[in-house]
């Protein structure tokens, strides 16, 4: 009778055990299926493709899991394109995600070849497109070399590029619409419309915040504005209407 009880006491656990696992199999599977990735919702992104989106968040064989993909970025192991300044992965449902990203903010461009190149304020080329986007300034009259997506952008003229790039920074900043900055003689032209902004070589945020009152009351005409003596203590402005400055 003993070693009855004991078997069957083993067969009892046995069974437990079995049911245990089938049990756990059986979960598994549910979350596998349940939460296996059907659909990734994209948000927030401008110039940045949604392909590309998913294809950073899917990154590694894993990446099937939405469970998997929220806990990644949650830990912080995710991949971020370098032109996010933020990006927030979350369950939309069980099966679906939703992405929203906080692009960087492009300052300028620079044409290369059939296709333009993008770039915020640090000189990061953000984005290589084949269209234009409206209203950013194209820089002109200084050589960018080694053009590369995510690379900042390089010139041997390092101290007249970084006043090129400070600004189309204040250019954004004060919401102005610049069709082009160009560099000539280590001096820095604004073309706004017919109007050509000459801020000299040394560009201040002070200097970029008159350009817009002074063109709203120039109306229509055509010329030069000087602002390359403009400062705290020279606040002489002066217009040399039909006269503009050439890029070439």
């Amino acid at each position: 009778m003993g070693e009855t009880k004991k078997k069957k006491k083993k067969t009892h656990r046995l069974y437990a055990f079995i049911v245990l696992v089938l049990g756990v199999a059986i979960i598994a599977l549910g979350i596998l299926i349940l939460f296996y990735v059907q659909e990734i919702e994209v948000s927030g992104n401008e110039y940045c493709s949604d392909q590309e989106i998913v294809d950073t968040v899917q990154n590694d064989k894993y990446s099937v899991n939405t469970l998997y993909i929220v806990g990644k970025y949650a830990l912080g192991y995710g991949k971020e394109l370098p032109c996010f300044e933020s990006m927030k992965v979350s369950l939309k449902s069980p099966w679906a995600l939703k992405v929203t990203v906080k692009e960087k903010t492009i300052v300028g461009y620079v044409q290369n070849g059939d296709h333009y190149d993008y770039f915020d304020k640090e000189g990061l080329v953000v984005a290589e497109l084949p269209s234009l986007i409206e209203g950013l300034p194209c820089i002109e009259g200084i050589e960018v070399k080694d053009i590369k997506l995510y690379h900042k952008l390089k010139s041997d003229d390092v101290g007249i590029f970084e006043e090129i790039l400070e600004t189309s920074q204040e250019v954004t900043k004060y919401n102005l619409t610049t069709d082009r900055i160009v560099c000539k003689d280590d001096a820095i032209y604004l073309y706004i419309g017919n109007i050509c902004v000459n801020l000299g070589e040394n560009v201040s945020s002070e200097q970029i915040a008159q350009i817009e009152p002074i063109i709203e009351k120039l109306g229509d005409q055509a010329g030069t504005l000087h602002l390359e003596n403009y400062s705290e203590n020279n606040t002489i402005i002066t217009f040399d209407k039909e006269e503009i400055q050439e890029e070439n």
